[in-house]
């Protein structure tokens, strides 16, 4: 009995140790498999399917009378796949030697997407990088990932082990290969290993490669090797309304969530600022999926498409680009003509409909230089911030052009009437000053010399927040509607001064603020909305950038924008012709404005000069100008920073009027 059970647990151990051992050598020829990886590849059935995804084309951009601003260029990125790549690891090495002797016979070397890649030199002698002494650099940052994934010791591994590695893991044998090719190769594969190059995603070896380039090496049909069509974009003025045109981008891991619920993928190219970003729903394309079938050589034998891809729309601007070149090029003009400028702002709307005609800030940059690492660090190491968008969010204190809004109410609350007269003997009785004596002087003299006295009376009478009830309303501080960025501004007052933890608001204040000075400070739109409110008869227009949404490369109008009224402020006739004759006066009796920067305009112009005082620098420049006087069709402000003095700031408002009565006479549609 016992000698049986003792067989029988034997022949049970050895069943078990049987099983066992062919369960390990089944595991062993699995772990084999997927660990020859390295070595050998999958071996491909008779024939493959691969699936691409198609790219719709991107709308474009045009001015307000069709001019193409911004217009498609097909680009190819050169890509290799994971799932299409040879079989063995010698000829994936083979396959990506001959991609990149094509990519220097082309000349196209250029072209290889932008690395991270640690090492210098040439293998054996290879060394790290200067970036990683940088731990801020993307070079550290990756690589610190890198050494985490290989379970290697960052302060014990040096350049050599980083290149043995990547020559042992590929099989970059020095009998097989040059030192230079085995070079090339570890720069590939650290890159692959970068972004997870695998089933599910790609690597791209160039971008924005030619057509001869595409060309070889479809001819050459090496595997793994495919093409993904990019639309570029191709600027038809390029450096011209830069600040407004905008640029495209990849998406970024910061809003990739945001993209991704609506859509794209990940490696989609979006707006990322200006009117690109603003109207990207309208300007995007829907890309399409189509199924290629191979036969087993990889020639085409069959081509589905599962979805169509679908085009964006394309968009009209306000803007007028003969217009705009006229701004952007007046304004470089006024600020080199003066010597203690830098910079300066220049916005043009039409006041009877809101729409931005034109606007520009100086110094400026060129987008389509803007891909340029070199170019693009020149911007930002520039003192004078050409980056900085000055018409929309550079905040300026408005000086005398404020008194406009001063005068209105004044005259409107019945604290000032037409035959009121102030007696300006330069000095006020709080000891604030006037550029001059004046003597005697109604509303209309008052404004047209610009007489701190008399609008001192006016601030000391009424307060500025009885002034400010008005300007608020006209434009000032308030937000004008456009979609692109632009500031609010600051609208000086007790309320202002209290929230920002200032001094207690004191009389003073009043007659500072009653001039322009104080707290105020306003962009340049913001002064050309307030203008365009005074002289259209109060009525304060959301300023529009959108003219009209069309379908692709038609006249099929898909949307447009309707002139939005956002305030109306009620005044009297007499109040309109007191300021508007008052503003004519500021032009024709001055004869630098009108016989030097206005000379050439072909309409009576109206307008007001301002000084804007500046802690720390020379006084600022601005000019508001409007014409034609009786009946108005476009307003122009303008700020030259260190102007000295506000008549300057009206060089550029002439240039600026006298193309655009060129261009439309005295109408605009």
């Amino acid at each position: 009995m016992g000698r049986r059970r003792e067989k029988s647990n034997k022949g049970r151990f050895l069943a078990i140790g049987i099983g066992f051992c062919v369960i390990c050598v089944a595991f062993t020829v699995v772990l084999a498999t997927i660990g020859a990886r390295g070595t050998t590849l999958p071996k491909r059935e008779k024939g493959y399917v691969r699936t691409y995804t198609v790219p719709g084309v991107r709308g474009e951009i045009y001015d307000r009378n069709g001019v193409k601003l911004v217009s498609n260029a097909d680009t190819y990125d050169l890509i290799f796949e994971y799932g299409a790549m040879p079989d063995t690891r010698s000829e994936v090495n083979r396959a990506l030697l001959d991609t990149l002797a094509a990519i220097e016979e082309t000349g196209n070397g250029k072209t290889l997407a932008r690395d991270y890649f640690i090492l210098e030199g040439e293998y054996p002698d290879m060394r790290f990088c200067a970036e990683l002494k940088d731990k801020e650099s993307k070079e550290y940052q990756y690589y610190q990932k890198f050494l985490e994934r290989q379970k290697m010791v960052g302060d014990k591994t040096d350049a050599d082990d980083v290149a043995d590695y990547f020559k042992g893991r590929y099989k970059l044998y020095s009998t097989a290969y040059t030192n230079e090719e085995i070079s090339a190769l570890i720069r590939l594969y650290y890159e692959m290993e970068r972004v997870g190059f695998g089933a599910y995603q790609s690597y791209t070896i160039a971008s924005g490669i030619n057509k001869e380039l595409v060309a070889r090496l479809e001819e050459r049909n090496i595997e793994g090797v495919n093409f993904k069509i990019e639309a570029g974009r191709v600027y038809t003025y390029p450096g011209v309304a830069s600040h407004i045109l905008g640029r495209l981008g990849k998406i970024t891991a910061e809003n990739a969530e945001y993209y991704l619920e609506l859509g794209y993928s990940l490696d989609a190219l979006v707006g990322k600022d200006g009117c690109e970003e603003l109207y990207e729903a309208q300007l995007r394309a829907t890309d399409g999926v189509v199924r290629v079938r191979y036969d087993e050589n990889g020639k085409m034998v069959e081509k589905t498409y599962i979805s169509e891809p679908s085009d964006g729309k394309d968009v009209y601007l306000t803007i007028d680009i003969e217009l705009q070149i006229a701004a952007e090029s007046a304004l470089e003009e006024n600020v080199k003509n003066i010597e203690s400028s830098d910079a300066g702002a220049v916005t043009v709307i039409d006041p009877n409909s809101g729409d931005l005609l034109a606007t520009a800030s100086y110094p400026t940059y060129d987008l389509s230089m803007f891909e340029s690492i070199a170019y693009y660090n020149s911007l930002q190491e520039n003192e004078h911030l050409p980056l900085f968008n000055r018409a929309l969010n550079g905040v300026y204190a408005p000086g005398s052009t404020y008194k406009i809004g001063v005068a209105m109410a004044a005259l409107e609350s019945g604290v000032l009437s037409e035959d009121t007269l102030c007696d300006c003997t330069r000095v006020y009785h709080t000891g604030h000053t006037c550029l001059d004596s004046h003597g005697e002087l109604n509303v209309v003299g008052a404004i047209r010399e610009s007489c701190n006295v008399f609008f001192y009376t006016l601030g000391e009478a009424m307060g500025i927040e009885e002034v400010t009830k008005y300007t608020e309303r006209l434009g000032l501080g308030k937000e004008t509607g456009l979609e692109l960025p632009n500031k609010s501004g600051i609208v000086a007052g007790p309320a202002y001064r209290a929230q920002a933890g200032g001094s207690a608001w004191m009389l003073g204040d009043d007659l500072n603020a009653s001039i322009g000075q104080s707290d105020h400070g306003y962009t340049p739109l913001q002064m050309s909305v307030y203008m365009s409110s005074v002289v259209n008869g109060g009525t304060r227009y959301k300023v529009n950038l959108l003219k009209e949404v069309r379908e692709q490369y038609s006249d099929t109008v898909v949307s447009n924008t309707s002139p939005e009224a956002l305030d109306k402020v009620e005044f009297s006739d007499g109040t309109y012709d007191l300021l508007i004759e008052a503003m004519r006066q500021v032009v024709s009796e001055n004869p630098v404005l009108r016989d030097n920067y206005l000379r050439d305009v072909p309409v009576v112009v109206g307008g007001k000069t301002g000084t804007s005082q500046v802690a720390g620098k020379r006084d600022y420049a601005v000019f508001c100008g409007f014409a034609p006087l009786d009946e108005p069709k476009i307003v122009i402000s303008c700020v030259i920073e260190e102007g000295v003095y506000g008549q300057r700031a009206a060089y550029a408002v002439g240039k600026i009027m006298e193309k655009y009565f060129e261009l439309y006479g005295e109408e605009i549609s």
